[in-house]
């Protein structure tokens, strides 16, 4: 009988992805292992190389820290409350762009514009916009009856968390809008109609032919928003700082601000470890969805 052929090991995808896998080796995962390495020490900028190891100390400390449970607590209503303001504007001019009418394509590309400036410059234009003397922002809502007097939006902790949230809305929406409008043309057009010709009203055909024509993209934009939202640092730096009184002070700002003001480099990596675990979680959940919608298809 004639020896079965052993199957030759093609190696040229190896050495085309070789120098690929080091290089993100070196930039990506090696950064990571020094941070996780480095909430196990107490060592500071100053005298780095002179860390002691304290085990889990950081961590324990950390989990006493109300300062921690504080930034969680922001991170979380932050999160939420940007995902949902985003998902409704992106599914509001998502619907809208889905019509077809004049100057669709030029409309498209107005809207994408929040998307493309950078997070820094965005800054700036709403904290001009939201100065209690001469922001825009504050004559129209005085001018419309929304406020009685100007309010120093950014000083005040009780009016700069959803100042931030309503700039993250705005910066963000077009790529929610987009991924929106990607889901939305492919519905077919005949579940429609045939919802149109048992009666089925808009609303009627929203809740049973666009919701779930959008789910499969609904979970993936929804964890893709909020695992942006809990990495987010420049735009909340810029703005605020994370004040005042830390009432914008999400886990990356911490995180930042340990390290960086308070020169504790060991606990900010251990604040940093817990972040990494939620974005992980998330993250699982995340590729979990795509091989679902695509197993689905």
């Amino acid at each position: 009988m004639p020896r079965p052929m052993t199957q030759r090991i093609n190696w040229l995808p190896i050495w085309l992805l070789g120098p690929v896998a080091i290089l993100l080796a070196v930039i990506l995962i090696w950064p990571i292992v020094q941070g996780v390495a480095l909430s196990f020490f107490n060592t500071r900028i100053l005298n780095y190389s002179a860390g002691k190891f304290i085990g889990l100390a950081n961590f324990n400390a950390l989990f006493q820290d109300e300062y921690f449970w504080n930034s969680l607590r922001v991170t979380a209503i932050y999160g939420a409350a940007s995902v949902i303001c985003t998902y409704a504007l992106g599914l509001g001019f998502a619907l809208l762009l889905n019509r077809d009418f004049k100057g669709r394509g030029f409309i498209r590309t107005i809207f994408i514009l929040p998307w493309a400036i950078p997070e820094v410059v965005a800054v700036l234009i709403f904290a001009w916009m939201l100065d209690p003397q001469f922001g825009v922002g504050n004559y129209l809502l005085v001018m419309i009856g929304v406020i009685e007097q100007p309010q120093a939006w950014l000083s005040q902790s009780h009016l700069a968390l959803p100042a931030l949230v309503v700039l993250t809305a705005w910066q963000q929406f077009p790529l929610a809008m987009l991924i929106l409008l990607a889901g939305l043309q492919t519905i077919p057009e005949e579940q429609y109609e045939a919802a149109r010709m048992d009666g089925a009203g808009a609303w009627t055909r929203f809740v049973h032919v666009t919701l779930p024509g959008l789910r499969s993209v609904n979970v993936i934009l929804i964890l893709l928003l909020i695992l942006n939202s809990f990495r987010r640092v420049t735009m909340i730096y810029a703005m605020t700082r994370g004040g005042p009184a830390r009432s914008t002070e999400t886990l990356s700002v911490l995180t930042y601000n340990t390290a960086f003001e308070y020169q504790r480099v060991g606990y900010a990596a251990a604040v940093g470890t817990v972040l990494l675990l939620i974005l992980l979680a998330f993250s699982l959940v995340y590729f979990w969805s795509i091989m679902r919608s695509n197993q689905a298809k």
